[in-house]
């Protein structure tokens, strides 16, 4: 469960970069249509009535892709068509030629959207297909309508595998950044959240993660029973043999709670010698057996190395809770119910 934050910073991740490519589909969308639209009225009386018809289709098209994913929210959908509309008016109007030969000029822009919209990847790849394909066309004049010069066509290549590599190497290093921030913070919220000695999660934890995972997903959690746990004569025991025995004795106890828990159960260290144990989906019977589980196992463990002879038992309380709502005071219960045992003579689970 201490992977939560992991989760959380790489949902919120994904969340920023999903924006991103909205805002760029957005963008080529209606920007890109708007402009389409405008150079297809100047030259809807051209000799060549290709070109109006490759701006207004290509825009058309733009549009209805916009409107798709507005219906669908379908994001990934709609940068994959985008994409594949981009290269295709590319292809389109380097064939035709664009008014008075300039096609070649407005092709620049658009590897960079590539980049934007498909991830450095599968940008990479379609850059190098639309490459491939533009130097056919163009060392291949007879497959094409426009003339354009060898020089020309020699310095755009060039250029146009200049842009593409710059953007691969902007994309590139700015993902890789992007994940070890999103690294670095999730290490320093893990460690914030993580007790160092035991390496359960710790009090904070609580109101980080766990309650906001309960308000968000309760169906993952409820019903859910809560287990206190308080080490019996701690005090005399770091009085007695030392705190370094104390220390040893907190880590097999996180150890024992390893291996008599359910990968879904959480484990916390609350104060010195206390624990909460959080069992989603337990009935009290269920979480009381598991509590007298765990005391059993403290009366048959040697936690102290040095000391085998030396017995640490615990007192545990039990409570149970139905939502978020209800769990501090399911804690604070538990918590009355573990004095309880304390107050019975200890070593019970009430």
């Amino acid at each position: 469960m201490q992977a939560s934050p992991s989760k959380h910073y790489t949902k919120q991740a994904q969340s920023i970069d999903d924006r991103r490519r909205h805002y760029i589909l957005a963008f080529v969308s209606y920007i890109t249509s708007a402009i389409m639209f405008i150079y297809g009225i100047k030259n809807i009386n051209a000799e060549q009535t290709l070109l109006p018809v490759i701006l207004f289709g290509t825009a058309l098209a733009f549009l209805l892709n916009i409107l798709l994913f507005h219906l669908s929210h379908n994001l990934e959908r709609a940068c994959i068509i985008e994409a594949v509309l981009v290269g295709s008016f590319v292809l389109s109007l380097v064939y035709q030629g664009g008014f008075n030969n300039t096609a070649l000029y407005w092709v620049f822009p658009f590897p960079a959207i590539l980049f934007g919209l498909l991830g450095v990847r599968n940008a990479l790849l379609g850059n190098a297909l639309l490459l491939l394909a533009l130097s056919v066309m163009l060392f291949v004049p007879e497959l094409i309508l426009a003339h354009y010069k060898d020089a020309e066509i020699s310095r755009f290549i060039a250029s146009l595998l200049i842009v593409i590599t710059v953007c691969w190497i902007n994309d590139h290093y700015r993902e890789r950044s992007h994940q070890a921030m999103d690294l670095l913070q999730q290490s320093k919220e893990i460690q914030a959240n993580t007790d160092s000695l035991t390496g359960l999660a710790n009090r904070r934890f609580i109101d980080s993660s766990l309650l906001p995972s309960m308000t968000q997903q309760p169906v993952q959690f409820f019903p859910l029973a809560l287990i206190m746990c308080d080490i019996d004569h701690f005090k005399q025991l770091n009085d007695r043999f030392g705190h370094n025995a104390g220390d040893e004795v907190l880590k097999a106890v996180a150890a024992l709670f390893a291996h008599n828990l359910r990968q879904n159960d959480i484990a916390i260290r609350t104060g010195g010698e206390e624990f909460l144990l959080v069992l989603p989906h337990t009935s009290r019977a269920d979480a009381f057996l598991v509590a007298e589980k765990i005391r059993r196992q403290f009366e048959r463990s040697h936690m102290l190395a040095n000391n085998t002879q030396y017995k640490v038992s615990a007192s545990f309380g039990v409570a149970v809770c139905d939502s978020a709502s209800s769990f501090q005071d399911a804690v604070k219960m538990a918590d009355q119910q573990m004095y309880l045992s304390k107050h019975n003579g200890r070593n019970q689970v009430n």
